[in-house]
Parts: structure tokens; C-alpha cells; sequence
């Protein structure tokens, strides 16, 4: 009689990209046939030809797994379970039937002490207590982020766990307790209903779960996977299907493991079963990351995964997110992350960082000294060796030698390997803070605004209490999605570090009638700070070609200063003109019902106007209208239904006006460039003037305000004092052409650069300056050195007179076959006339060479439009973004659908005002500033001794000379 095996063909798997190569154990697969040394007589009579699953040590079937190994019977040999083994995501108790749960797994951390412990037991009971096993990282980054918890620290683990041997380490922890079930009342807000989907959605991420992969759960390729230590040494196919030679295994049913067989040497692709999907560095260090919703993948899609892995394709394109050179050359995770990392140190910590011991300096030393090859907790990393002034890393996976380059060596003149423009950069004075992988991180993913949805008409598993419970979550929604964008802060070691997109969410809920009560809404932390940040991470995209001076030091937004793209649209958005000022409602689903909510008339004529949006919720509070009597006008709009004067400024000539958190700033003509302190947005202040010839416009980028400065071009004024305004350039766009300038509006954009693959280094990146301009149509000028500002395209005479200037970037999705390719894309839309009629335009303009802007769009809208801006709208899974034009002709507002590179932008509504329309801005959450202009935090940071970077040290790197 056969039967299914036993033992360690019953673990659910870990998936590896794994075929017959990847045998198994330090000896490699036996011959078919051939018995494990030790093998019980009773186990061996059923399972003859099972593989050998613990090379280094001869043990017996019974010594792992119980039973009784003499027995011929198979209910007798086999340990019988007591209780029934639901078959589903649910964790079991750490009690739960443990006779039982050895006789399927002995690697299973409930009985790993009994069965492993043997021999390791300082193994497993390190495992216990490591960030592995408890996920404490995972869950207090997101509680703290969602207002659950009130402290950066970890409080909850999977379940309880407490270091027990007298000795707590800076930054350890005494004891986690289990996270406890939501409690989540009538009423509650975004981080109550946050508070359920931890125990349904993060519940899998740990080793006391087996995850999604089941074992007979057909359509999981690359989830299949075991719990506890086989997690990690037992390897199976992608498919999970098992090729062992024991003859009672199912071969065609996924869940088991490739073959009966441990192994210590470990694949990357092991690790990234785990490290995937939102936990990205698995993917990144392979040169993978997540599509963004509704990009096309698959096997006739260029730059995507052939096969499904995880239930989907995924980004494959070296161009856009190429490997980290570690993993180019033949390395493994286990090459750098040994078991201290991997299993824990025995002791209880709640975060990564702490729980991390290697280090960039521990293989390549520092700029002082060679590598000591220890790690930051004492560790020796044995298969490093010195092999005369040479250091020789030998792969603990593929058995290759890597020369592993030293940093002083690179900075040394004398030496072959010395670099001058890497020794130009690696200063310790200058850059000592700088951790290695700031400069050498080739790319990051961002998808800014995850978001999650609560819906109660469903129920969903509970994973820890083992039953459905109220509520269904789903996580899988990402707003924007970008590659390219990169951002600096302080991480827990105090060093500056890549700060990328984690756990912060937006959220949705409906009731149990399907009614949504919150749509959207923003965490807030104990704090008083919005949730919606970033974390500093080692983004594992480490590239030889470092990141060049100007992708720091000539840009604010990676500071985080933020820009103009990335900003969450909210409800509504605000018109001004003839009928004074009119609040609209923009229609998610059906744009073309968008209307008038309310109108405020005005005591003198509205030229332009601009919202201060609450920084927590993205919620509009108060409008500043420009006016051609000289006036602002501060109106509440707290209450959209009903605006209310609160008084008002006296600005010179107001053209048009800016806000930036803590500042109003006012282009007044002749009176040139007025700085207004906000006490309160309702209490602006006269802090500094600027003088320029006639200023238009203005658009504050970190510490410099760009004024579109009509015939005088584009002025460049400093801000770092703001009660002293200095102007640093002014930057006649002309040039030689003696033809006059009619600068009307200006845009900054910074245009990150990208790692060039093919030669082994990054394009240019530079922050850009677009001028609309009443003549010429549209300029650019670099201005990543404003004292040093240069036009770099001179116009489009004839063609269009540029009167105002929007930007977005957008993830384009290309055709299914592939025909059209998907591509993250910089657009800059520009509303003018055709040139001297009054016949409007919108053109959107591809600026990713900003010398060569190309048209990729255009459609005939309002006559004679005054402004442009962008909503970018979340409909659920997608993205959609929209432009709305205001104008002084017919129709006044239109909105424009420019989601697609289409080349006739459909119009996708109309709001008619009762006159001309002069001034819009939109109610938005600027997602990528984390520091306002004051240097304030608007965003936390979850780990404790983690920071964004002061307003000092922005200004010290914004100001450093590059050359």
C-alpha cells in the first residue's frame, strides 16, 4: 500500500524559481533509489527512494518527525492528529495539536525547540524572538503611521514573545505582546477601521503561517512555501510541484516541496517568495518591481516577466529598474545577510535597522580603512578572506569568487582602482553622514497613495483568530506609481539615507449597506502629523555609476520640498472671475455633472487665485484672490456650500498668487515679488518684498521663488531669509534675439535621472524652469544652479502664446501585446491662444528631454484661457487625471481628460460660470512634500531617531557649489 510521505514532503512551501539544478543539501540530490543513512525500516518500506534531508548529520525519520519508525503499518507509524488542520490562511495557536504538527513539519517554530532544538536550539529559539518570526517591524510602521499606536516602538507581535535571559540591548525589547483583535466603534475614524486589516492581510508575512500557497491550491506559483526553518531551507518550485524521488508523493499536486532535501545554501529567489509585492527589496535586488495597475505584462509584453509568479507579471526592464549589481554578478542574499540578520541574535527588536548587523563598510570598508569582515554585532563573515591586498568573497551559494573592492583603494591616487570623481565625492567631511547606497541607489519604487479599502457588507478570515469577522480589506491600490523619483532623509543611525513610499495608506469605508462613509481618507499620527509618508530604506538597486551632485544638490523635491506632481485631488476646486468666486464639485465617476456648489461675489475683479489646503487632509480652508484693484481677498471656504469674506491685503498691481504652507506669495506687477508670513490662513503678514520689472507669476521651488517677470523673463529670487528676498538671476530668455518677452506664467519641475544601463551610467538630471510666454509660446531654462540659469529651449514662436502652465507625470499604459510600450512619462500642459486671435488652446507636452519638448496631445478649449490645473483623481484601481482650464470666453471652465496620450484630448465636462473666467486651483494632498516652506515636518517618520531633513540642512545642500 502507498501513501503520502510523511515529514517534510507535508511542509507548505516556500516557491523558488527552482528546476532540477537546484538540488538540495551540501551533497547535492541522490541517486534515484538511494536511502537517507539512517533511515527507519518501517518509513523506507513506503517511502523507498525518498531523498536524504539532513546531509550533515545522519538522522532517522522518527528523530525528526516521531512516530514509529519499525512499524509496517501506516496508521500505526504514523502520529495521528488529535484535531482537525483547517485548510485555509489561518495561523494556528502555538498549542494547537503539536504531536501532530511535528509529525507534518518538525521545522514548524511550534515545535521547532523539540525537533530542531536538539542540536539547535539557540537557532530556534533565536528565530522566535527575530523580526521573522514576531513581524513586529511590519506592524508598528503601519499602526504607529494610522494613529492605532501613540509610540514610534513596537508594541505587537504575532504572538507573545519576551527575551528571558537578563540581557536587553539598546534598542531591544523586554517582551511584545500578540497584536489583540480591532475594536473598531460606531463612528470611527480611518486608523480604527486600519486597525482590522493587519490580522487579515498581514497575518501571512511571518514564519508561523504557510502563507497563501496551500498545499492542492492550484494558481499560487510563487507563493508556495513551508513555515518556520523550512521556510527558508527547503527549497520548491515555482510551480510547486515536487520531483522527488519518493514514489507516495503526488506529483501533480502543488504544495510540496521540490525534494525531500535541506540545504544552507540559500537562492535570492528563496528570500524573495517573502520580500515581494509591497515588501519590494526581494524584487528590486532582481531587477523586478510591481506593474502598476492596469500595465499590461506577460510573455509577448518587452520589458515584463514570461511566467506568473504570485498570481501576476511583473516589471522586467533593465532600463527602468535594473538589478543591483550584487545580484548582477552571481551574489545571494546569504551573501551579505548572515544568521544574525536572518533568524535573530536572541534578542526581541522592533525594527530592521536594529535587527540588521551588515553593513556597507563591513565587505568595503570605510574611506579610511579596509573592511574588517565583522559585522555590527561581532560577527566574522568567514568566506571572506584577504588574498594579499586583495579582498576575495566566495559565494556561499554558487561557490564563485567576487573581488570585493575597497573604498580607500578607490580614493587612494596611487592605486589602480582609483577613482578621481568618486574620491571628489567621498569627502568625510562633506558627505561622511551619506550612507553608501544614497549615492549608489540606481532607482526606487514609489507608489504613492496606497491605499486600502474596509467594506462591511463582506466578512473575511481573521487569520489569528482563525474565523470570519466583519469587514473585508483589500490593499491592493495604488495611486500614483513612479521609478524615477528619488528622496532623502535621516535614518535611525542618524545617517542621510533613501526614504521611499512603506506602509502609509489611504482609506476607504463602506458600511454594511455599501454606502461609502469615509472615501479616501488620510491617517494622522499621534503626533498631529499626516500618516502619508515615507521610511528611509536600503533600497537594495545598488549600481557602480553613483548618482550625480545636481540629483541632490540642484533638487528640492528630493530634500522634501515636494513639487507639483503627486498631489492627490480631493472634492472640489475653486473658480474665480466676472461672477467674483465660485466653489465646484468635481463628479469622480461622471465628470461631465461637476457644478457650482456656491458663489461668492467679490469687491473688485478677480485676476487669479490660490487655495491653502489643510495639510493633514488635503481639505481646502482658505482662498487668496488676486484682484485688479491691488487687493487679496482671504476668503473661508471651510464650509464649501457657503464661502465667507475674512478680509483682505493690499498686494500693488496682484497678478497672480502662491501658497506654500506657512507663506503666501503675491506677483504684484511693478511692485515686484511680495512675501506674506501666515499666521494662521487667515493672517497674512508683510514680511518681504523682491523688486522685479513687472511680475506675472510665480512658483515657489524649495527655498527660490521663480517670477515670471513679464518683459523681464524669468526672475530668480532666494528665499532662504524670506523677510530678505534676493534676486540671483535674471535670465533674459531671449537670449541674442532682440524680440520682445511676455513672461505670463512659470513652473518648476525637477527631472530626476535615470541609470543608463548600456553605459554603465545615469542621464542627466536637472531642475527645469518653464515659461509660458505670450510671444514665443513656451521656454525652459536649467535651473538646477539658479545663480547659473540657461535656456535650453527657446520657444515656439507662432505657434501659441503661452498664458499659463500645469504639470503631471503619468505611468502610461501601453497594449496588451506590446505593440505600444507602458512608460512613466513627464507631460507639462500648456493653455494658450493660436497666436494673436483669442481662440484657446491646451497642448501637453512630453518634457523628458526638455530641450525637445514633443506635442503628444491638444484640444481647442476655452477662448483666451487664464489657467490651468491639474486633478488627478482616483477612480478605483485607477488613476485618472484631468485638466481643468478656466478661460475668458464661452463655457468658461472646461475639463479636459488628458489621461491618455491621445492626440485630441476628449473634453470631459463644462461648468459655466455667470462671466469670465480668470483664476482656478484645486483642492489637493501634495504627496511627496514632507518639509514645509518653513522647514517644518508636514509628514512623520515612523522609526524612532529617524527624521526628515531641518530646514538648515536643506539649505546648507541646496547651497553647496557644484561644479
Amino acid at each position: 500500500m502507498r501513501w503520502f510521505a510523511a515529514g517534510a514532503l507535508l511542509l507548505l512551501g516556500l516557491a523558488a524559481f527552482a528546476g532540477d539544478e537546484m538540488g538540495g543539501g551540501m551533497g547535492g540530490p541522490m541517486a534515484p533509489g538511494a536511502r537517507p543513512k539512517k533511515a527507519n525500516p518501517g518509513c523506507i518500506n513506503c517511502h523507498d527512494g525518498i531523498e536524504e534531508m539532513h546531509p550533515w548529520e545522519a538522522l532517522s525519520c522518527t528523530d525528526c518527525h516521531g512516530g514509529d519508525g519499525d512499524s509496517m503499518e501506516k496508521d500505526r507509524a504514523h502520529v495521528k492528529a488529535t484535531r482537525p488542520s483547517p485548510n485555509d490562511e489561518t495561523t494556528l495557536p502555538l498549542q494547537y495539536d503539536l504531536p501532530y504538527r511535528r509529525f507534518v513539519n518538525p521545522s514548524d517554530l511550534r515545535v521547532a525547540r523539540e525537533a530542531c532544538g536538539r542540536c539547535h536550539m539557540d537557532a530556534c529559539a533565536n528565530l522566535e524572538k527575530s523580526l521573522h518570526g514576531t513581524t513586529a517591524g511590519h506592524l508598528s510602521d503601519g499602526l504607529y503611521e494610522n494613529g492605532v499606536t501613540r509610540a514610534k516602538e513596537a508594541r505587537y507581535g504575532i504572538f507573545a514573545v519576551s527575551d528571558d535571559d537578563g540581557t536587553v540591548p539598546e534598542h531591544g525589547l523586554r517582551s511584545l505582546p500578540p497584536i489583540p483583535p480591532p475594536s473598531i466603534p460606531e463612528g470611527a475614524g480611518i486608523g480604527d477601521h486600519f486597525s482590522d486589516l493587519p490580522r487579515k492581510s498581514c497575518m501571512q508575512c511571518h514564519l508561523y503561517s504557510r502563507g497563501v500557497g496551500l498545499r492542492g491550491r492550484l494558481g499560487q506559483d510563487g507563493w508556495y512555501r513551508s513555515e518556520g526553518c523550512g521556510a527558508c531551507h527547503i527549497v520548491y518550485a515555482h510551480d510547486g510541484l515536487s520531483k522527488s524521488g519518493d514514489p507516495t508523493v503526488d506529483k501533480l499536486e502543488p504544495g510540496h516541496p521540490l525534494r525531500h532535501e535541506m540545504t544552507d545554501r540559500i537562492p535570492s529567489e528563496v528570500c524573495g517568495r517573502c520580500h515581494a509585492l509591497d515588501a519590494s527589496i526581494g524584487m528590486s535586488f532582481r531587477g523586478l518591481a510591481q506593474l502598476p495597475p492596469g500595465v499590461p505584462g506577460g510573455p509577448d509584453v518587452p520589458g515584463t516577466t514570461k511566467q506568473l509568479d504570485k498570481t501576476r507579471f511583473f516589471l522586467n526592464d533593465p532600463a527602468v529598474c535594473p538589478p543591483d549589481v550584487h545580484h548582477e554578478r552571481g551574489m545571494h542574499c546569504i551573501d551579505c545577510h548572515r544568521s544574525g540578520d536572518v533568524m535573530g541574535d536572541g534578542n526581541v527588536y522592533g525594527f530592521m535597522e536594529h535587527a540588521v548587523a551588515i553593513r556597507c563598510e563591513t565587505c568595503h570598508g570605510t574611506f579610511r580603512a579596509k573592511a574588517t569582515f565583522r559585522t555590527e554585532r561581532g560577527e566574522t563573515l568567514d568566506h571572506l578572506k584577504w588574498t594579499g591586498d586583495v579582498a576575495i568573497l566566495t559565494g556561499r551559494v554558487s561557490g564563485k569568487e567576487h573581488v570585493v573592492k575597497q573604498v580607500v583603494d578607490v580614493l587612494d591616487p596611487r592605486h589602480a582602482s582609483y577613482n578621481a570623481r568618486a574620491a571628489k565625492a567621498m569627502d568625510p567631511v562633506t558627505h561622511g553622514r551619506l550612507a553608501c547606497y544614497a549615492c549608489h541607489s540606481a532607482w526606487s519604487v514609489n507608489f504613492f497613495g496606497f491605499h486600502f479599502d474596509r467594506n462591511d457588507q463582506f466578512t473575511q478570515l481573521d487569520i489569528l483568530a482563525g474565523k470570519r469577522t466583519p469587514g473585508r480589506v483589500t490593499t491592493q491600490e495604488k495611486i500614483f506609481s513612479t521609478f524615477r523619483n528619488h528622496y532623502l532623509g535621516v535614518d535611525s543611525h542618524g545617517r542621510i539615507a533613501p526614504y521611499m513610499v512603506g506602509f502609509s495608506t489611504a482609506g476607504t469605508y463602506r458600511d454594511v449597506e455599501g454606502k461609502t462613509v469615509l472615501r479616501e481618507a488620510l491617517p494622522v499620527t499621534a503626533a498631529g502629523l499626516s500618516g502619508m509618508t515615507l521610511i528611509h530604506h536600503q533600497t537594495h538597486t545598488v549600481q557602480p555609476a553613483a548618482r550625480r551632485c545636481d540629483e541632490c544638490h540642484g533638487a528640492p523635491s528630493v530634500l522634501g520640498m515636494g513639487s507639483e506632481n503627486f498631489r492627490l485631488f480631493r472634492d472640489l476646486f475653486v473658480v474665480v472671475g466676472e461672477a467674483g468666486l465660485t466653489v465646484c464639485g468635481f463628479d469622480v465617476k461622471t465628470p461631465a455633472q461637476s457644478a457650482a456648489l456656491a458663489n461668492l461675489p467679490l469687491p473688485a475683479q478677480p485676476r487669479d487665485v490660490a487655495l491653502w489646503n489643510h495639510p493633514l487632509t488635503g481639505r481646502a480652508e482658505a482662498a487668496y484672490v488676486a484682484c485688479r484693484d491691488g487687493t487679496v481677498q482671504i476668503v473661508d471656504v471651510t464650509a464649501p456650500q457657503d464661502p465667507r469674506r475674512r478680509g483682505q491685503i493690499h498686494a500693488g498691481d496682484a497678478r497672480k498668487v502662491q501658497v506654500r504652507e506657512s507663506h503666501l506669495f503675491v506677483a504684484a506687477g511693478r511692485e515686484g515679488l511680495l512675501v506674506y508670513a501666515l499666521d494662521g490662513p487667515f493672517k497674512p503678514r508683510l514680511v518681504g518684498k523682491a523688486k522685479t520689472a513687472e511680475a506675472r507669476a510665480v512658483h515657489v521651488d524649495g527655498l527660490i521663488a521663480y517670477v515670471a517677470d513679464g518683459p523681464g523673463g524669468l526672475r530668480i529670487v532666494d528665499l532662504s531669509v524670506p523677510e530678505k528676498p534676493a534676486v540671483v538671476a535674471a535670465v533674459d530668455l531671449n537670449g541674442d534675439d532682440a524680440r520682445p518677452l511676455s513672461a505670463n506664467d512659470v513652473l518648476v519641475h525637477f527631472l530626476g535621472a535615470r541609470p543608463d544601463v548600456a553605459s554603465r551610467a545615469r542621464t542627466q538630471a536637472r531642475n527645469v524652469a518653464f515659461v509660458a510666454d505670450g510671444e514665443a509660446g513656451l521656454y525652459a531654462v536649467d535651473v538646477t544652479h539658479p545663480s547659473r540659469a540657461k535656456t535650453i529651449f527657446p520657444g515656439i514662436r507662432g505657434s501659441l502664446s503661452g498664458t499659463a502652465l500645469a504639470f503631471a507625470s503619468s505611468y502610461d499604459i501601453g497594449s496588451a501585446g506590446g505593440d505600444i510600450p507602458s512608460a512613466e512619462r513627464e507631460y507639462l500642459y500648456v493653455a494658450g491662444t493660436q497666436g494673436a486671435s483669442s481662440n484657446g488652446v491646451l497642448w501637453k507636452l512630453d518634457v523628458g528631454l526638455p530641450e525637445t519638448p514633443q506635442v503628444v496631445g491638444t484640444r481647442g478649449t476655452v477662448d483666451d484661457p487664464r489657467a490651468v490645473r491639474i486633478a488627478s483623481v482616483f477612480q478605483a484601481p485607477f488613476l485618472k487625471q484631468f485638466a481643468i482650464v478656466a478661460g475668458r470666453g464661452a463655457g468658461n471652465v472646461e475639463i479636459v481628460d488628458v489621461t491618455s496620450r491621445a492626440a485630441q484630448l476628449p473634453q470631459a465636462g463644462l461648468v459655466d460660470m455667470a462671466g469670465r473666467a480668470t483664476g482656478v486651483d484645486v483642492e489637493s494632498f501634495p504627496l511627496d512634500r514632507l518639509v514645509g516652506f518653513d522647514g517644518k515636518p508636514l509628514k512623520d517618520v515612523s522609526h524612532p531617531g529617524a527624521r526628515l531633513l531641518s530646514r538648515s540642512e536643506i539649505e546648507r545642500i541646496l547651497h553647496a557649489e557644484v561644479r
